[in-house]
């Protein structure tokens, strides 16, 4: 799969917004990806759910946007979750 370096920026994104944010699990958030991108909430809830499986909750909600951004780039415009105690 060509998107899997696309994937993998995404995931990571998701790590470093969860620990800034002091998110524990990833409830729902939305994605912009290219019209041409090969990335889909199939496939992103698959990946996520193989490499940061610790992030997610069990009703990940996942709302995927194409817009006319540059190819493999992807921008998360919005993220909920739960946050753990200090």
């Amino acid at each position: 799969m060509h998107d899997t370096y696309l994937l993998n920026k995404i995931s990571q994104a998701l790590k470093e917004l969860c620990q800034k944010h002091k998110l524990e699990k990833i409830e729902a958030f939305t994605l912009v990806v290219n019209h041409h991108s090969h990335v889909n909430e199939e496939s992103l809830r698959e990946h996520l759910q193989n490499h940061s499986k610790e992030l997610i909750g069990d009703n990940l909600l996942i709302k995927l946007q194409r817009e006319d951004i540059e190819e493999q780039t992807a921008i998360i415009h919005s993220l909920q979750g739960e946050t753990f105690e200090p």
